[in-house]
């Protein structure tokens, strides 16, 4: 009875999959949520840079004292006598001090022999280098012209540091996979007991008519058959395990066999196991013949037994191409390979 009870606790439904389904999303969701607000949080206490217009000219402004460094992205258009250069710079603004520092910047010289749009980048790498080398100034103008006399024109792009869309749209695709995929675990059980029914039915029905044969009613050559099947000691698995339930339901509490047979067939929604439960209720409500039903029926289980097995067995031949292919490449540059070297 104990290795039953553990296959019952295997046996999920569709109750308890949609009740856990609904606890995974909830979780998704509320972990989501969680990391929105957290980075929201860290956003907002990031030190912020900046950027103002004052006739066509552009301030940065840096962070406050005792503050961290703030972030900036600016794009430059250097306007030269011959092209014309963009450019994007990552500018880290160091938060203001009043302390000046006792280096200067210098500025590149222009070498001979650079190209025009080299000194321009050099020009642009300059003044991304100056922005920070006096601190003491709370607010820089960024400049209209390169040392070399080149005009700029400034654009900063205020991007957001926080990553809460990003974070929401990872949530709502998880979440979704999740609803998605909520009966996976159940079409792969169904798909198992489908198995077990398919290919333990056409042994069990083909020992009921021998029982039969031998001058048993239904019910003594269930319990029989049931009986001889507990002396095997196979391994139990979803077809013989529900056989059981019936069994000592039969035994106990003095159940119908037929009945709790049927009730199995509809739940299992199998056709090949309504069939037999429906050939078992003619019997028993009609007088219907029931060993020779049972017979071409068994016939009929074994030949449908005989057409999965050849299925399965061209799948498996379908999935070892592709090894088989490997191998045989793998043997033939072994076997080739010393030729070609020694050419």
């Amino acid at each position: 009875m104990k290795r039953t009870k553990k296959e019952k606790k295997k046996i999920v439904s569709e109750a308890t999959i949609a009740r856990n389904t609904r606890k995974q999303v909830a979780a998704v969701l509320l972990a989501g949520l969680a990391l929105m607000a957290a980075d929201l949080i860290m956003s907002s206490t990031q030190e912020q840079v900046t950027v103002t217009e004052d006739g066509g000219t552009l301030y940065i402004t840096r962070p406050p004292a005792g503050g961290e460094p703030g972030h900036l992205t600016l794009r430059a258009e250097v306007h030269g006598e011959e092209e014309t250069l963009e450019q994007k710079l990552e500018v880290t603004m160091e938060p203001y001090s009043r302390e000046k520092e006792s280096e200067e910047a210098t500025a590149e010289s222009a070498e001979s022999g650079v190209s025009e749009r080299e000194q321009m980048e050099m020009g642009l790498r300059g003044i991304a280098t100056d922005l920070n080398s006096d601190t003491d100034r709370m607010r820089i103008m960024l400049p209209s012209r390169l040392e070399t006399g080149e005009r700029i024109s400034w654009e900063a792009e205020t991007a957001s540091r926080s990553n809460a869309v990003a974070i929401l749209a990872m949530t709502g695709i998880v979440a979704f996979f999740v609803y998605r995929n909520r009966f996976t675990v159940l079409e792969k059980q169904r798909k198992k007991e489908y198995e077990s029914v398919m290919r333990q039915l056409p042994e069990f029905v083909n020992r009921l008519v021998l029982l039969l044969n031998a001058g048993l009613v239904l019910t003594n050559a269930f319990e029989k058959s049931m009986e001889e099947r507990f002396s095997d000691r196979n391994e139990d698995d979803y077809f013989y395990g529900r056989l059981k339930s019936i069994y000592v339901s039969c035994r106990t509490a003095n159940g119908s066999m037929h009945t709790e047979f049927r009730r199995m067939a509809k739940e299992s929604g199998i056709r090949e196991l309504m069939r037999v439960s429906n050939i078992m209720t003619d019997n028993i409500r009609k007088g219907v013949e029931l060993t020779d039903k049972l017979r071409s029926e068994s016939e009929m289980l074994w030949l449908e037994r005989k057409k999965s097995c050849e299925e399965r067995g061209r799948l498996a031949e379908t999935k070892l191409t592709l090894p088989l292919m490997i191998f045989l490449m793998v043997l033939l540059i072994i076997t080739v390979a010393p030729a070609f070297l020694e050419l």
